[in-house]
């Protein structure tokens, strides 16, 4: 099951900072809080306000979303091995978030004002 912890910028920069979210891949700003995915102790990656949002099943087939080109575009041998350790990556991560039921309000309300802040 995966957690979210809420990541707060240091205040004396004053430029945002730019992330990759972990389950749709895409650079967004973070301009108050971030969110990082946790599995116990262990770094998943950041997750924009928009997947975490969408919840943890939404999130899960972003990230089934990015492995489908992969799937249909066969590389050559000596490309396997870093391409196979991706998928097993982005596979890991979605069977992840299928797992969690639901993500923390807190979280969820710190999306919320995060996507407020953007516009």
């Amino acid at each position: 099951m995966l957690q979210i912890r809420i990541l707060i910028p240091d205040p004396e920069k004053r430029h945002a900072l730019l992330f990759e979210c972990a389950c749709c891949g895409v650079r967004y700003a973070v301009k108050r809080r971030g969110m990082k995915l946790f599995d116990g102790d262990e770094l998943e990656g950041e997750i924009c306000p928009e997947c975490l949002l969408a919840g943890p099943a939404g999130a899960a087939g972003k990230v089934r979303g990015r492995l489908e080109p992969v799937d249909r575009n066969k590389k050559e041998p000596d490309e396997q091995r870093g391409r196979t350790q991706w998928v097993r990556l982005l596979s890991r991560r979605a069977r992840l978030l299928e797992e969690t039921p639901s993500f923390s309000l807190a979280a969820r309300q710190a999306a919320v004002r995060e996507t407020r802040e953007r516009r």
